[in-house]
């Protein structure tokens, strides 16, 4: 790879509020800070929660049923509405995106793997950002563990990205590079520019971001 490749984890604690309404502000921060990353010649790959939180707001509940299929039903609504306003806040950006829905055990089947890796780098030539979330209707893992943490280190792994990088509700980051076992905690979204600034993504090249070992979820 010439350019540096990296995923974003964006969770449902970053884009909710308490009344699960989406964050209008935090999609906009989000669509504006990777669309700066993007124009800064890096390729850029995002990983969503929120589809559940967007049914359950379009179709005016209070809260999360206790069912999987109706949680599974919600993300599906949801996720209309939620890469439709995705699309909203990067088009303020003149940023495309392209809609990306996987399930975590794509990991386990190689030639699944070899369509999404082909997918994955056309897009990102064509200087597309990848909006991915987990395949609810097949795929319930996410789910049941409430997080995207796995769906993201299987993304990495996948296309082999330079860092991993989970997006906090306070506006920090934690960054997994590629060929690590640890992860970097970086206080403000300065210091994250100055710190991918300072990666050297051809030495990272010789590295391999091995799944799901070098992600430690628990600890996130």
């Amino acid at each position: 790879m010439t350019k540096l490749r990296l995923v974003f984890d964006v969770e449902e604690e970053m884009l909710v509020a308490n009344n699960y309404v989406v964050d209008k502000k935090m999609l906009n921060y989000i669509a504006m800070f990777l669309s700066n990353l993007r124009n800064s010649d890096r390729e850029v790959i995002l990983v969503t929660a929120g589809a559940i939180a967007s049914g359950i707001e379009r179709l005016g509940l209070s809260g999360y049923p206790p069912s999987l299929a109706e949680k599974q039903a919600l993300a599906a609504i949801g996720q209309v509405e939620l890469i439709k306003r995705y699309q909203n806040v990067f088009d303020e950006y003149t940023q495309m995106i392209a809609q990306v829905l996987l399930a975590r055990d794509i990991i386990n089947n190689p030639k699944q793997q070899k369509n999404a890796k082909n997918t994955f780098r056309k897009l990102l030539s064509l200087g597309v950002i990848p909006v991915i979330n987990e395949n609810d209707t097949i795929s319930t893992a996410d789910i049941e563990q409430e997080n995207n943490y796995l769906l993201s280190a299987t993304v990495a792994s996948i296309t082999q990205a330079h860092a991993l990088i989970v997006i906090n509700k306070d506006f920090s980051f934690k960054v997994l590079c590629k060929g690590n076992n640890f992860y970097y905690t970086i206080a403000s979204k300065e210091d994250l520019l100055h710190f991918l600034s300072k990666l050297d993504y051809k030495a990272l090249n010789k590295k391999k971001f091995t799944y799901p070992t070098d992600f430690p979820s628990q600890n996130m």
